[in-house]
């Protein structure tokens, strides 16, 4: 990437995936059994299992920031996705266990290393009335994949060569390479389109799916509204009439707006607060999972962090448990990697085990020529304070080596212009790619990547990125990943120091509420007392 790029046009490549920006795209991967079976079958969804699902009523949901675009081709802010999913559909969900069930795919298979063929429902249809085929599916890649269209998204399916569509009902997916995080890039953001609905209107302005809820109106700065679609594919769902969004951007105007009853679901509310609202009566909070990995990226580009050794000593000088006690307030999980429990990914692994070891941070320094200490940036978007605080509590930790940490809150556009142009030593970050850890390392620390965002090159991450991606056997993966965040760990340029728990706040009415690692807000399932 050009140091010369302009946040306009980062925001363009990278809408799908960021970091420390409120933007997220997920997947998961069933890591059990054997991927060349017959899998998909159609179970009970979790999130629909809190009583007797009851149709009717309106959802006013306040999420945390405001859409910009609906075309799932760009996948561009996390805010817009929480809309849009509701609106399309996928082939292929998670559930809240990990396990992968059907989308517009009732089921799948892997012909071989690289061919997969899913069969699709039959009775899906958009929202303009057009009936749901294998040639959707086939037009979605195809426009994906076309380079003349740019859209952000196709980088995370180059193995894919095509898509043909096998008859009405059934879409065979040909592969340049074997892909094993297939399934997880799946389910991560290629919702359905149909191409007719894309020529009738603008889709990132009305979006046209064959998803729960049809999209009604957006007034920009105020609100979205979906109304449930009447044919939608599955029986019986959604139950709601409707919902709309608001995106209120404090965490306290959010819960006054709960508790008031402007709204009935929340995102989030001020951590501080959590042990108190768990007691409330009047406020009811979904089960919470860690699904935010929050961690610091480290300049690999240029002196001094180009310095292994520099980089291993800030880890072995930094607390984690402190920052998650006096910033997070148990909002997070201490933890080395992106994936702890209870992902079937979580490893344990942490290569500054023990730690905080000053006396072997320092001579580590020592080693690197650097005892007489260092003056370093940190970069930390000042609309995110709970990050500015992260920083506060670093520069104490790494005064204890001799480290001076100059915190710099900056507002979007500076921030934003400032990493993709590496002019930085450390920034906080955090990102919503949990599901298939493939999607947390190879954007950020692979050498072609765009998302790489702290320079680091090395042929030997590449090889383990290459390899880990490109197998195919879901077990062979699992025994390959401890090892390779324990390399990334000492070799790499990120540090995890915790993951948030994902949890979201209701009335006491609203049921079916559960936070997915794929961060999907699905709200065909939840209903109203």
């Amino acid at each position: 990437m050009s140091e010369a790029i302009t946040r306009r046009q980062w925001l363009h490549r990278a809408g799908g995936f960021a970091v420390g920006a409120g933007v997220g795209v997920g997947a998961q991967l069933d890591i059990g059994g054997h991927i060349d079976a017959l899998v998909g079958a159609p179970g009970i969804r979790a999130a629909a299992a809190q009583g007797q699902g009851k149709r009717g009523g309106t959802l006013r949901v306040a999420t945390v920031d405001k859409p910009v675009n609906m075309d799932p081709g760009y996948a561009q802010l996390y805010s817009s996705l929480q809309v849009y999913q509701n609106v399309y559909n996928k082939l292929v969900y998670v559930d809240e266990s990990g396990q992968f069930i059907p989308g517009l795919a009732k089921s799948w298979k892997q012909e071989n290393d690289k061919t997969w063929l899913f069969d699709l429902v039959d009775n899906a249809v958009f929202h303009n009335g057009e009936p749901f085929t294998a040639n959707d599916v086939a037009f979605t890649f195809a426009r994906i994949l076309d380079p003349k269209n740019k859209l952000p998204m196709r980088i995370f399916f180059a193995p894919i060569e095509g898509v043909e569509a096998v008859g009405q009902y059934q879409a065979r997916f040909h592969l340049s390479r074997p892909c094993g995080p297939l399934l997880a890039l799946l389910a991560q953001a290629t919702e359905i389109v149909n191409e007719k609905a894309l020529k009738e209107k603008d889709p990132k302005l009305f979006p046209i799916g064959t998803g729960p809820y049809r999209f009604v109106e957006w007034v920009k700065d105020d609100h979205i509204t979906l109304e449930r679609w009447e044919k939608y594919h599955r029986p019986g769902r959604p139950y709601l009439d409707r919902i709309i969004f608001y995106a209120p951007a404090d965490d306290t105007v959010r819960l006054t707006g709960l508790q008031t009853g402007r709204f009935n679901w929340i995102q989030t509310v001020p951590p501080q607060r959590i042990p108190e609202l768990e007691r409330a009566r009047d406020i009811k909070a979904s089960p919470g999972r860690p699904y935010f990995p929050f961690f610091f990226m480290l300049n690999a580009s240029k002196p001094p962090l180009n310095d292994k050794r520099l980089r291993q000593a800030i880890g072995w000088a930094l607390d984690r448990a402190e920052i998650v006690k006096l910033v997070y307030f148990g909002s997070h999980v201490v933890t080395a990697e992106p994936t702890p429990e209870p992902s079937p990914w979580s490893t344990g692994v942490n290569a500054q085990k023990g730690g905080p070891d000053i006396a072997r941070a320092r001579q580590l320094m020592a080693d690197a020529g650097a005892a007489g200490g260092l003056t370093l940036t940190y970069l930390v978007k000042s609309q995110v304070p709970v990050l500015v605080k992260t920083g506060e509590i670093l520069r104490e930790q790494l005064k204890r080596i001799g480290i001076t940490l100059e915190v710099q809150p900056l507002e979007s556009g500076q921030y934003f212009e400032a990493l993709v142009g590496k002019k930085f030593d450390i920034a906080g970050a955090w990102c919503s790619v949990t599901v298939d850890p493939d999607m947390f390392y190879n954007p950020l620390q692979h050498s072609t990547s765009a998302w790489n965002f702290t320079g680091f090159k090395s042929e030997e991450a590449d090889r383990r990125l290459d390899a880990f991606r490109s197998t195919a056997s879901a077990a062979a993966r699992k025994r390959m990943y401890p090892e390779l965040v324990r390399w990334f760990q000492e070799e790499g340029s990120l540090i995890v120091f915790s993951n948030e728990i994902q949890r979201y706040w209701t009335k006491p009415n609203v049921n079916g509420v559960v936070p997915l690692a794929s961060l999907e807000l699905r709200f065909e399932d939840v209903w109203m007392a």
